[in-house]
């Protein structure tokens, strides 16, 4: 069924009414109205929560630097009367348990402070609050020991604030105020260092009355964290109220006269959440447009699962003529390789019957080798000229088995292999052989055989009559191209040569080159090849015989090697 069919099949009365269109405009403009009026009442309200969100962190972050610039300034004041107890620059530094009280005291007039360390100018520990006697360990490496190192006494006695994450001692960080000892110029005699502790600190912003989850954050300019708290919209509170990565409103404030800046931080979250609660006024106003458009919403739902339905068919339809392609194409694909099977089989088949041919030849020359053994000379010589007919054939057959093309032959490799066995067993003046056949030609077997019955009868005649006197001669066979599609055989001998007049040979008993069954054979099998026969006497006013088989047409199957 169409697609169409199937969107108009059962379509409720409604749905097909002219006015539907104005129905559905009347209806879009209600929802959109109310949803815009909504949106913009909870938008404006928005705005308002995050406004008064950022004027709050504005003011915690002037009051946290306030704070932390005071926290500073009194701790750098009992940094500076350290550094004034380890006396002047040529003094040893004080390490005994009197000097270990002084410090003591300092420490305990001053609630924020955990410690005061004295550091040599190796980095090795001279006085230490926490114990006495001063625990061995070395701070060389530290951030503050190198900085203040750096500086010396050149750089006046600068302060310089870090942290440090782990406290051996006190099991939590600690907010590290450094100077160094009074030296002489371009000397460095150690460090002073102070340890504020940040729980203090902590309880102090615990105090602060916000509205929203807050971080306070205290860094050093260099971004290096020194400090960071955070806690609930509950004072009491001190879950974390941030996420990894979630968006934030903060306010950054330098703190006045040290390298510092205080931040403080509230998660947009948090404001959100007083904000969600004021949007239930303004979803009731979207819930009742809602409610008007949930009949077209309806409609709009069945339309599309009319749509839904066709083209659930249409793919129905298509995977079932695709399933029908797939088998169509499965049974074309095992058809063609049973047809493959039965051309593999049948050219097995065919080498096999082409080998047996030939083991067949051979038995039969080998039964004619041992019949001429037992009869005179007259009749062994027609032995001799079947056995050597057979034996061509033989070769023809030993050819074909070993080709790669059961039904075809490479005839100049036939044309060498054949001349080479008939001037070793049937040449009785020693005469010389040569044979030209510079490139391949691929025959087939119905053409070939009579080519190769033609070739060794041209050949053998000349080897056993061409020199009567038995003064050895020369026969030459070439295999050469002829016009666009044809090829010619050329057999060729400088001896006696034939008479002038055939006729005139056919009555001298005495010429065994005319007598015989040869050129009888020779032309018989150039007809059956489709070739022509030309005898030429004298060839170019020289002795001898000469013999052209041309063929005009070869078949179109055959490859020619350039």
């Amino acid at each position: 069924m169409p697609l169409r069919a199937l969107r108009s099949k059962g379509s409720p009365l409604l749905y097909r009414m002219p006015g539907s269109a104005l129905v559905l405009m009347v209806c879009a403009v209600a929802l959109l109205l109310t949803l815009g009026l909504s949106a913009s009442f909870a938008l404006r309200d928005r705005a308002a929560a995050l406004q008064h969100a950022q004027d709050t962190a504005g003011n915690a972050s002037l009051l946290v630097a306030e704070h932390a610039a005071r926290l500073v300034e009194t701790s750098d004041l009992i940094l500076k009367q350290a550094v004034q107890l380890a006396g002047p620059a040529d003094a040893p530094l004080p390490s005994d348990r009197a000097g270990w009280e002084r410090y003591a005291a300092l420490v305990r007039g001053t609630p924020y402070l955990v410690s005061i360390w004295l550091f040599d100018a190796d980095g090795n520990p001279v006085l230490s609050t926490r114990r006495f006697p001063t625990p061995a360990m070395n701070v060389a490496d530290r951030d503050y020991f190198v900085a203040q190192r750096a500086g010396g006494s050149e750089a006046g006695g600068n302060l310089f604030i870090t942290a440090l994450d782990n406290s051996r001692y006190s099991q939590e960080s600690l907010i590290l105020l450094s100077r160094p000892l009074a030296a002489a110029p371009g000397q460095f005699r150690g460090v002073a260092l102070v340890a504020v502790s940040p729980r203090y600190i902590r309880d102090i912003y615990k105090s602060f009355d916000f509205d929203y989850a807050r971080s306070i954050t205290l860094r050093r300019t260099d971004g290096t964290v020194l400090l960071h708290e955070t806690q609930g919209p509950d004072a009491t509170d001190s879950a974390p109220a941030e996420a990894a990565g979630e968006p934030e409103i903060s306010a950054l404030r330098r703190v006045d006269s040290v390298p510092l800046t205080a931040e403080v931080a509230i998660p947009v979250s948090s404001v959100m959440e007083r904000w969600y609660g004021q949007l239930w006024t303004y979803i009731s106003y979207a819930l009742a447009a809602l409610a008007a458009v949930s009949v077209i919403g309806g409609m709009a739902l069945q339309r599309a699962r009319r749509e839904r339905q066709a083209e659930n068919a249409l793919q129905h339809a298509y995977d079932t003529l695709e399933e029908r392609v797939h088998q169509r194409t499965a049974e074309l694909e095992r058809t063609n390789g049973q047809l493959e099977t039965a051309v593999t089989d049948k050219e097995v088949l065919l080498k096999e019957v082409q080998h047996r041919v030939k083991n067949n030849l051979q038995v039969i020359c080998s039964l004619l080798r041992l019949q001429a053994a037992r009869i005179d000379e007259p009749a062994r010589r027609a032995f001799d000229e079947s056995l050597r007919r057979i034996q061509c054939m033989s070769l023809m057959q030993e050819l074909l088995y070993r080709s790669d093309q059961p039904a075809r032959i490479d005839f100049a490799d036939y044309l060498r292999q054949l001349c080479d066995g008939l001037v070793r067993s049937t040449n009785p003046t020693g005469a010389r052989l040569t044979v030209n056949a510079p490139q391949p030609w691929s025959l087939d077997v119905d053409q070939a055989t009579p080519l190769a019955l033609i070739a060794s009868e041209l050949v053998s005649n000349a080897l056993l009559h061409a020199f009567p006197l038995g003064h050895p001669g020369t026969i030459t066979v070439e295999l050469l191209p002829e016009g666009d599609e044809g090829m010619k055989m050329v057999v060729r001998d400088d001896g006696d040569g034939l008479p002038p007049d055939p006729s005139a040979a056919q009555s001298r008993a005495n010429d065994k080159r005319q007598s015989g069954l040869g050129l009888v054979l020779v032309r018989a099998l150039a007809q059956q090849a489709g070739a022509a026969v030309t005898i030429d006497r004298q060839p170019d006013g020289g002795p001898g015989t000469r013999f052209i088989v041309s063929v005009p047409t070869l078949s179109k199957a055959q490859t020619k090697a350039a």
